[in-house]
């Protein structure tokens, strides 16, 4: 028996390119963890992300990210702001050390984003 084709209303500006080749290398670079709770709207943040990269919105250091690591930092700066609860466990690019600002705008508000993240005892 053969399941009907299914025909997935996307969102305008939400690219639904199933097989990316950028999504899939963010989904590879991610920890087990996270990559094991991943849910539909993960995946729309995701292919967001993505295509804020590709429009010129998203940068690292002001200019498109060009490497596997500078797209993964931007790519979950943008879920880590974007999310919700609903959303997988994910923490966002950890443990970056090099000094690095990531700029995008979501629901129309610019956000600016600088690494090293410190956190602050108090």
């Amino acid at each position: 028996m053969k399941f009907p084709a299914k025909n997935i209303k996307l969102k305008p500006g939400n690219t639904g390119v199933s097989n990316n080749p950028l999504r899939k290398e963010f989904l590879d670079d991610l920890p087990s963890k996270a990559r094991n709770t991943i849910r539909g709207t993960d995946l729309t943040l995701i292919n967001e992300a993505l295509a804020a990269i590709s429009d010129g919105t998203a940068t690292f250091n002001g200019k498109a990210p060009k490497t596997r690591f500078e797209r993964y930092v931007v790519i979950g700066t943008y879920f880590k702001t974007a999310r919700t609860p609903l959303n997988m466990f994910f923490d966002g690019p950890v443990n970056v050390q090099d000094k690095c600002t990531i700029a995008f705008n979501f629901k129309e508000q610019p956000v600016v984003v600088k690494f090293p993240e410190t956190l602050l005892a108090i």
